[in-house]
C-alpha cells in the first residue's frame, strides 16, 4: 500500500475491523457534566447510552484534538505512506475544516490528502472500509483518492430515532420537524443529503415500519446489491440492528451486513435507539 487511511472516532468502525484493515482512528472528545472524556480511549456506548437518562444536561461534542490530528498525519508520513484522512461531514462539524488547516502545518502537506466525508457514523466509517480495498490494489495515489471519493458519492444515509429531540436541541434539524413528530407521535425518518446535511424523508407511525421503510428507501436506490457491503448502526437497540439485517438478507442478496454501535460522538446528538442503514446508491 502507499496509503494509509486515517478518520475521527465519529465514524463509528469496529475496533476489530479497524486493526483488521490497518485504519487510524483518532479519537473525537465527548463533553458530559463537567468532565471531558476521549470517545473509544475512556468512554464506550455500553457506559455511554446506560447513564444517559441520568444525564441533566445534553453530552457536547467537539472536533479532534487539533495535535493529536497533526502528530498522526506526521507518523504516517514517517512511516513513508501517504495520507488519505476522511473526516466527519463538514455540514455538521468543523472537523474538516481544521484537518485541512492542520495539513498545511505539516512537514510534507502534498502528500496529505483530506476528504470531506459528507457523512457520519458506520456510513462515513464504511467509506474508509470500502476505500481499504481500493488502497490495496491501486498504486497511483490520485486515483485511489478518485476511487475513494466515488465511493462517498454514492454512499446512501438514512435513519430512523426514538425521538426528534436531541437532534433539535443540538440544531441539528429544525424546531417546526421536531415538534411536528413529537405531536404525530412518529417515528422520524431521515437522510443525509449530499451536502452532508440532516433532513427529515418521512414519518411513519411504527418502529416496525420505520425499519420496512428503511429498507423500502434502500431497496428502490442500490446498485448490484450482490456486490455490496451494507453497514447498519445503532444506538442501544441491537435487537433493531439484527432485526433489520434479516430482512434485507430475506428480501436481497448482498455480499455482507456490517453492525456496528453508535458511538458516544454521534449519539450525543441522535440519543439511544436510533437505527441507520448505510448502502451504494
Amino acid at each position: 500500500m502507499v496509503l494509509k487511511i486515517v478518520v475521527d472516532s465519529s465514524s463509528d468502525i469496529p475496533k476489530d475491523l479497524s486493526s483488521k484493515l490497518d485504519i487510524v482512528t483518532v479519537p473525537m472528545p465527548v463533553y458530559i457534566e463537567g468532565n471531558t472524556y476521549l470517545e473509544g480511549v475512556d468512554i464506550f456506548p455500553d457506559r455511554f447510552y446506560g447513564e444517559f437518562p441520568n444525564y441533566k444536561d445534553l453530552p457536547k461534542t467537539s472536533q479532534p484534538n487539533p495535535s493529536a490530528l497533526k502528530e498522526t498525519y506526521e507518523r504516517i508520513l514517517a512511516e513513508g505512506f501517504d495520507v488519505l484522512a476522511i473526516h466527519l461531514s463538514s455540514g455538521l462539524s468543523s472537523t474538516y475544516q481544521s484537518a485541512m488547516m492542520i495539513r498545511e502545518m505539516c512537514s510534507s502537506p502534498q502528500r496529505i490528502h483530506i476528504l470531506d466525508s459528507l457523512g457520519a457514523s458506520f456510513g462515513f466509517g464504511l467509506q474508509a472500509v470500502l476505500g481499504s480495498e481500493v488502497i490495496k490494489t491501486e498504486k497511483d495515489i490520485d486515483l485511489a483518492v478518485k476511487k475513494v471519493t466515488e465511493i462517498r458519492d454514492r454512499m446512501g444515509y438514512i435513519f430512523t430515532l426514538d425521538t426528534l429531540e436531541y437532534l433539535v436541541k443540538g440544531g441539528r434539524v429544525s424546531k417546526t420537524a421536531g415538534f411536528v413528530g413529537g405531536l404525530l407521535d412518529v417515528k422520524p425518518i431521515l437522510h443525509i443529503t449530499p451536502e452532508g446535511k440532516i433532513e427529515v424523508f418521512g414519518k411513519i407511525r411504527s418502529r416496525k415500519g420505520a425499519i420496512r421503510k428503511l429498507i423500502d428507501i434502500m431497496e428502490q436506490e442500490i446498485i448490484n446489491s450482490e456486490e455490496q457491503t451494507i453497514g447498519i448502526s445503532h444506538s442501544a437497540c441491537l435487537d433493531d440492528a439484527v432485526y433489520m439485517a434479516e430482512e434485507i438478507k430475506k428480501r436481497m442478496k448482498v455480499k455482507e451486513v456490517l453492525i456496528s454501535d453508535i458511538g458516544c460522538v454521534v449519539g450525543s446528538h441522535v440519543g439511544p435507539g436510533t437505527l441507520a442503514l448505510f448502502y451504494q446508491r
